[in-house]
């Protein structure tokens, strides 16, 4: 059977990539992709170190960004080259199949979709309904204002008046201000606020103001109240990797409420553009070390140790800040970036052996 490489690597190789790639104790020699498969999870059954997936299918950056999909009934091969592993993809359908020019009134083929970066199932909230919204996109976003006959709550079939937009037939999520979100380096600073989904509505008649038709809702919806535009349905489909340049950012807040985040939850990042973060991303977090006394103090010029045996005096002896340390930070997960704002990124916690909360670090794994 003929074996077809997965993609063929054009330019300059990813820097990253120079480190030792690791293989799995027990990797398989192929993997039939199946239903259910993500790119991390078919990276997980032949790497140590998922992330390095872009080498040995000796990607470069733009297929990382642009990768062919996988899909179900493929078959991924794991083969040696001079000493280094290297994977390949056996295609389901190898067959080629000439077509003459003709009008058909369906398309020949429906094709499925190929297989996500990371479960659609965890980040789809987000994606469609959740998430956040960054100061300045909430500022712009046209706002209910009310309706003819004078109600303050609105409901589905409703039709109400928001502020300008000219182009019909806009889709929206009809969104509530939650709470505020504050960089973990400047508390001073709003970086976004949590949104509160409500239902979906539709423009009717462009304008200022516009009319528009409330076609579902959770909630009901109140005048002030912002309209963003729906999602555009089209998963992430990024090669997991891990930054070609050092990037650091710290863990805003876990998405959806709660204050510790574990495997498969939301993050909001710090960074996003402008701290060098993309789609694609996987990147170490990091709960910072604490700050620790020396096992001894002073008092009245004598040394007390507490941590040792014999009289001391641990109850009230003064502690120089000279003598404290600071201990390693400590590793408790992966996560991956999934979309990326101007100033904020969502990431999707993949392993985390403690939780996670705000103020942990993410950086190159």
């Amino acid at each position: 059977m003929r074996i077809l490489p997965l993609l063929v690597a054009i330019g300059l190789a990813f820097p990253v990539l120079a480190d030792e790639v690791r293989l799995q104790d027990n990797a398989p020699q192929r993997h039939v992709v199946v239903k259910g498969d993500t790119l991390w999870d078919i990276s997980e059954k032949f790497l140590k170190d998922p992330w390095k997936w872009p080498e040995v299918w000796q990607l470069n950056r733009d297929e990382i960004r642009n990768p062919h999909l996988i899909y179900p009934g493929d078959v991924v091969i794991l083969t040696m080259e001079g000493g280094k592993p290297r994977l390949s993809l056996e295609r389901r359908f190898t067959e080629t199949v000439k077509l003459s020019p003709q009008i058909r009134a369906e398309p020949i083929v429906i094709k499925e979709q190929g297989i996500p970066s990371i479960p659609l199932a965890a980040i789809l909230p987000m994606l469609v309904k959740g998430g956040v919204g960054e100061t300045k996109e909430l500022e712009n976003a046209p706002r209910i204002l009310g309706s003819s006959d004078a109600r303050v709550m609105f409901a589905k079939g409703d039709r109400v008046y928001a502020t300008q937009f000219d182009v019909p037939n806009q889709e929206w999520r009809v969104m509530r201000l939650g709470q505020a979100l504050r960089n973990p380096d400047n508390t001073e600073e709003i970086l976004a606020y949590e949104l509160i989904y409500l239902g979906d509505a539709v423009t009717e008649t462009p304008g200022n103001p516009q009319l528009v038709r409330i076609t579902s809702n959770t909630q009901e919806v109140l005048e002030r109240d912002r309209l963003l535009p729906a999602w555009d349905g089209n998963p992430p489909q990024y090669v997991p990797h891990a930054p070609d340049k050092p990037v650091e950012a710290k863990v805003v807040a876990a998405l959806g409420g709660p204050v510790y985040a574990g495997t498969w939850m939301n993050l909001v990042l710090n960074k996003g553009k402008d701290g060098g973060l993309e789609e694609g991303h996987v990147l170490a977090l990091y709960k910072a070390g604490r700050s620790v006394a020396d096992p001894k103090c002073i008092r009245a010029g004598k040394i007390a140790f507490l941590a040792g045996g014999g009289r001391g005096y641990a109850d009230d002896c003064v502690v120089d800040k000279a003598d404290q340390s600071a201990l390693p930070d400590a590793k408790v997960g992966l996560a991956f970036v999934y979309r990326v704002f101007d100033r904020l990124a969502y990431a999707l916690v993949l392993k985390g052996s403690e939780p996670v909360s705000a103020g942990d670090v993410a950086r190159n794994p």
